[in-house]
């Protein structure tokens, strides 16, 4: 008679968290369909259940700042609350691309009590298999790096053509990915062109994006919203600071030409920086309703903002109003009395520009001619901060004495590189057409387009004393003398 043999207890289920991840999904990548079918038959034979399953589609395995990362930390801070005791990949170098994330997400993971485990690789938990795991991530970590390098190597080459580093979509653009170049979109060029313009004119972004935006698109069933249908203030920015309008390519935190054709010329992009450098300083004074904020300045050297008192528009120092100590008499004026001498200036500028322009033996011209003398000033405080440097090399000066000399010239120079921005746009308007048609059409113009024009006429109102003569002086880089 055979004996009965007694029936071995079953082996208790392990539980455990699925990772898929690929950077993109392409031919000759292995698809997440194809990862998740190798994890559910490992699962099978080592009878794990697997509680859930996380994915990064399209998501970077060596950026630090990828989502990848926090969808790890998740998975791993379940595991340290005793909800599964394993991690499963398809290989370890799916999640071994960062040396320092994989070895915490180790080192957490095992503190816990728990593993990570490979579906196509041995799962030796001996001191030669852990030693050999490390070789694998440390091969994984040298794959990644190696893919970077190469892909540095490679945007560096496009942009030396004029290429795109990415071949990204650009907002006025066509692209065609036969030879990654870019065309003037019919529909959306003219659009981008006019952003330009809107921008320059003095209307503000957030107008622009309203205006842009199709308000009643919604996105279709499983499909997402289509590109650019609507727009934010963030968003108008973001695309025209990129220069690609302008015919530049943005690079690492640096502008090169392109080899596509710009929607907007080489003057216009001058006015473009120098508005948006202007609203950058007083982001305020973009959607102001007053027409003279951001280059109204009192007597005792104080800016000077608007107001509306009883109905009527004044200009008010704000250094009086908001601090005792620099409080003086008269320190408001009406807008009116302002109005009048900016309207009887415009008018003088317009005849004197137009003689000027019927007379060939005159030229108009720049006081002192900015540009030049800008350009000299640059030069030399640049000099300065490499003669500086270089003695701090040499040890003629201390490191402390460097640094405020550092901070000094640098921020020297950035106010001469933003004056020189200013000046080239200035330099890009034709005074006597523009002025002309400015006069025409002053009185059905927005005020912040009216507030924009002035801007490249004017460098400076000043409000003067009351018993002064002139009450407020206009200074203007223009000299028709």
């Amino acid at each position: 008679m055979i004996a009965s043999i007694a029936k071995l207890p079953e082996t208790s289920r392990r539980r455990g968290i699925a990772l898929i991840r690929v950077s993109k999904e392409r031919e000759g990548m292995i698809s997440p369909e194809n990862q998740r079918f190798a994890i559910e038959e490992y699962a099978k034979r080592e009878k794990i259940t697997i509680i859930e399953w996380v994915e990064g589609i399209d998501e970077s395995g060596s950026r630090k700042k990828s989502a990848w990362w926090a969808r790890l930390d998740r998975a791993v801070s379940r595991i340290e609350a005793k909800e599964a005791e394993l991690l499963l990949v398809w290989r370890i170098d799916r999640t071994a691309r960062s040396r320092v994330k994989w070895a915490v997400a180790t080192d957490r993971v095992e503190t816990a009590g728990g593993y990570i485990e490979s579906a196509t690789e041995p799962n030796d938990r001996s001191p030669a298999g852990r030693f050999g795991r490390g070789v694998l991530v440390e091969h994984a970590a040298f794959i990644a790096e190696s893919i970077g390098e190469t892909w540095k190597e490679t945007q560096e080459r496009r942009v030396r053509h004029g290429l795109t580093p990415n071949g990204r979509r650009q907002f006025g653009y066509a692209y065609s990915k036969s030879d990654g170049t870019y065309a003037v979109d019919p529909v959306e060029g003219p659009k981008l062109a006019n952003m330009y313009q809107a921008y320059i004119a003095g209307e503000s972004a957030w107008a622009i994006a309203q205006r842009y935006s199709t308000v009643k698109v919604e996105p279709e069933a499983g499909k997402p919203l289509p590109a650019y249908a609507r727009w934010n203030t963030a968003a108008v920015l973001r695309v025209l600071d990129s220069g690609f309008g302008a015919g530049f390519i943005s690079f690492r935190g640096e502008l090169h030409n392109g080899a596509h054709d710009p929607v907007v010329n080489a003057s216009d992009w001058a006015r473009y920086k120098e508005a948006r450098e202007v609203r950058r300083r007083r982001p305020r004074a973009e959607r102001s309703p007053y027409l003279y904020s951001g280059f109204i300045y009192c007597r005792c050297g104080g800016r000077m903002g608007g107001r509306v008192d009883h109905g009527y528009h004044r200009y008010a120092c704000t250094q009086s109003i908001q601090y005792p100590q620099h409080r003086h008499p008269d320190a408001s004026i009406s807008a009116a009395i302002i109005d009048k001498a900016v309207n009887a200036w415009l008018s003088s500028i317009s005849g004197r520009l137009n003689a000027a322009a019927a007379s060939p033996t005159r030229r108009l011209k720049l006081v002192d001619s900015p540009a030049e003398s800008l350009a000299r000033k640059l030069n030399a405080a640049t000099a300065r901060l490499d003669a500086a440097t270089l003695r701090l090399v040499d040890g003629v000066i201390p490191q402390d004495v460097y640094e405020r000399l550092r901070t000094q010239l640098e921020a020297e120079i950035s106010e001469i590189e933003d004056e020189l921005t200013r000046v080239a746009a200035q330099n890009t308007v034709r005074p006597v057409a523009f002025v002309g048609d400015l006069l025409a059409r002053w009185d059905d113009l927005p005020v912040e387009h009216r507030r924009e024009s002035l801007r490249l006429l004017i460098d400076r109102v000043e409000v003067n004393a009351p018993d002064s003569v002139p009450r407020v002086t206009i200074s203007s880089a223009l000299d028709l003398t």
